[in-house]
């Protein structure tokens, strides 16, 4: 009995989540913001790691330190 209560509530919130997802753009946005966030972050390391003449000398250099 408790295990069929489990899995109906669960089912019932399930389909309410969705449906206030599908229905209140406010709601999805404030949802999905953290991975927004965690994609602008990765963006911006990139960038600022990423500098590709630093790369060409790094490969490009002499043995020589001199």
């Amino acid at each position: 009995m408790i295990t069929a209560f489990i899995v109906i509530s669960s089912v019932v919130l399930g389909l309410i989540f969705t449906i206030a997802w599908l229905l209140r753009p406010g709601l999805r946005r404030q949802i999905e913001s953290p991975k927004h966030h965690f994609q602008e972050q990765i963006r911006a390391y990139n960038q600022q790691c990423y500098d590709p003449h630093k790369d060409a000398n790094v490969r490009g250099g002499s043995d020589d330190p001199g």
